[in-house]
């Protein structure tokens, strides 16, 4: 019976042995893979993290306003950390940015306890019936979220999932995609 030193451990030759060479192969080769993929998921340095949010929240208030030039230059600059961090370009930008959360709903438009509870049943009730295809309803809910538009001065174009608390992520994910 002959013994191989691997460094960590010693195999003798047998069935087993080409068994845990054939599976030890296979885990540095693994490992190996994804590397790369895991290279890509570190974190923005803390000072990294503060200039895109910063940039984030520009590009938040340029798209408010509609100022198209602003907004290009922050998606530059976005783009830029998303080059140094080997971040996939499709990102949405939300998913990075650490302060996009608190950018969200009431935080941004302070709707009363009250007021958002409601906005967020409405919401709730025009996803229900959108899926259902009832239009009479979701044209119902349509015109009590409007309401609650104009009596707080949201925009009537923004995304009712940007005011709602229980809006989802593939929401956002969708919007980012079709803009």
């Amino acid at each position: 019976m002959k013994t191989f030193p691997t460094g960590v451990f010693t195999f003798t030759e047998s069935c087993s042995t080409k068994r845990a060479l054939l599976f030890t192969t296979a885990g540095l080769l693994l490992i190996a893979m994804a590397l790369p993929v895991l290279a890509q998921q570190r974190r923005l340095s803390p000072d990294d993290q503060s200039r895109f949010d910063s940039y984030y929240s520009r590009w938040m208030d340029y798209r408010q306003r509609n100022d198209r030039d602003q907004m290009s230059s922050m998606e530059q600059r976005m783009r830029d950390v998303y080059a140094h961090y080997n971040i996939p370009p499709n990102t949405p930008f939300w998913r990075v940015a650490s302060n996009a959360r608190d950018m969200r709903g009431r935080h941004r438009w302070n709707l009363s306890a009250r007021d958002q509870e409601r906005f967020d049943s409405y919401f709730s009730r025009l996803q229900d019936y959108r899926q259902r295809n009832d239009r009479d309803q979701v044209r119902s809910m349509e015109r009590r979220l409007q309401d609650i538009y104009r009596h707080y001065n949201i925009p009537s174009n923004t995304p009712y999932f940007m005011v709602a608390s229980n809006g989802r992520d593939e929401d956002w994910d969708r919007w980012e995609r079709d803009r």
